[in-house]
């Protein structure tokens, strides 16, 4: 059998990009989350992620295979150059920060280029990084719940606005120590930050969540016990229904009645006296026409958010200074960019998911960005861009069953 050196080797330089590419977006979208593990970096590890980044541009240069093929990179780049330049502006951060984000825009130049058929294999690389991660974490943070004795130390993050117990695989809230079951947030700040990053990487994998790393996902998100994080995965869950499209009416009722079940049983299971009850099913009770889960902005906040409105701060936003503790979404958002910066928010996402093979999946990536900038105003985050922009650039293979995948591809 004749070997052909050549093809093995395009192979090989190939498969090294990719490789340099998934392990970049690895770090950018962990990095974004601030795990315990990369907080002595804060926000260095951009620096790493570019050092990958222009390996495999150079690297893919010298082949002829597809990797950086798209030409069509300027207007979502400058989208994204207005709207972080604009946040440094108005935020009156050091010159620090110009530097840092001159990295994080090679960042979003290498996504911008990359062909839109590889998004399908950082999805997947994402979800089985996290999965496997959340396998080894869960497992001990049941073993924990059980009695086994990890050893842990004291950990504070941001001068102490976070305090923690830091058991490594895992990590436990001062504030709630003394909790039967605690809220799983595994090595991340928040339970809340856990459950909308690994609910983000379900709704790449939709039509394959019984893959063995979107199952240790989905319960990840389970026992995060996080409100927006259910209303979330409800609403994929919805828009991988409709994107379907085959008997969308029929399976939407079926899917409410099991939720419609869940909820009835939580009444009724230990008394009411369940995490689920209690964590959930009562702060999506309405009272005086407002959620009581919606507790994402304090009354002082509140008022001070009224007067903002009603100030010519609204434009360009407010020192927020002072008055952030214990608030967060789209109001935060709001007082902190003004107006301009909602507007240039909204630009960006638009241009950025503008180029689409179907319409079903720019309108579901977009429905699902909303949806997750309401509760937590953090769509600049890598660990929110980077699944929403693999769910609108690679709509052929993650979210249709092959047999579909045919259909919805268009001449480009």
């Amino acid at each position: 059998m004749k070997v052909r050196v050549p093809k093995i080797y395009l192979f090989e330089k190939q498969k090294l990009v990719r490789m340099a590419f998934h392990w970049a977006m690895l770090i950018a979208y962990l990095g974004s989350l601030n795990p315990w593990f990369m907080w002595s970096l804060g926000g260095m590890y951009v620096i790493l992620c570019v050092l990958l980044l222009v390996t495999a541009m150079l690297m893919a240069r010298t082949m002829d295979a597809k990797f950086f093929t798209r030409r069509h990179f300027l207007i979502p780049l400058m989208a994204y150059a207005l709207i972080s330049f604009y946040q440094i502006v108005v935020n009156g951060d050091s010159v620090n920060a110009y530097v840092a984000n001159c990295f994080n825009i090679v960042v979003y130049f290498s996504i911008f280029i990359t062909d839109r058929d590889e998004f399908d294999k950082l999805a997947t690389f994402l979800c089985k990084f996290m999965g496997g991660f959340l396998c080894v974490s869960i497992a001990a943070f049941l073993l924990h719940l059980g009695g086994f004795p990890f050893p842990s130390v004291n950990a504070q993050f941001l001068d102490g606005y976070y305090s923690f117990n830091n058991y490594f695989l895992f990590m436990r809230d001062d504030r709630f120590l003394s909790d039967i079951f605690p809220r799983f947030q595994s090595v991340f700040l928040e339970p809340g930050h856990l459950g909308t990053a690994t609910v983000l990487l379900l709704f790449t994998q939709c039509g394959k969540w019984r893959r063995w790393y979107n199952i240790v996902l989905l319960v990840a998100t389970l026992i995060s016990f996080s409100l927006s994080a259910y209303i979330l995965l409800t609403l994929s869950i919805i828009m991988h229904l409709w994107v379907q499209r085959k008997h969308f009416i029929g399976k939407l009722i079926a899917v409410s009645l099991v939720f419609v079940g869940i909820i009835v049983g939580s009444f009724f299971y230990n008394g009411g006296d369940n995490l689920l009850h209690d964590l959930i099913i009562l702060r999506m009770e309405v009272d005086d026409g407002e959620l009581v889960g919606n507790n994402r902005t304090t009354i002082d906040f509140d008022a001070a958010f009224e007067s903002f409105l009603q100030s010519s701060d609204i434009l360009c936003g407010r020192d927020i200074t002072g008055v952030t503790e214990g608030n967060s979404g789209y109001k935060v958002y709001i007082y902190d960019n003004g107006l301009i910066g909602l507007f240039l928010l909204f630009l960006f996402y638009v241009v950025a998911m503008f180029d689409y093979r179907d319409r079903r999946f720019y309108i579901i990536a977009m429905t699902m960005a909303v949806a997750a900038f309401i509760p937590r105003a953090y769509l600049m985050w890598y660990s929110y861009f980077i699944p929403i922009y693999c769910t609108a650039m690679s709509p052929t293979s993650n979210l249709l069953p092959p047999s579909k995948n045919e259909d919805t591809l268009r001449p480009e």
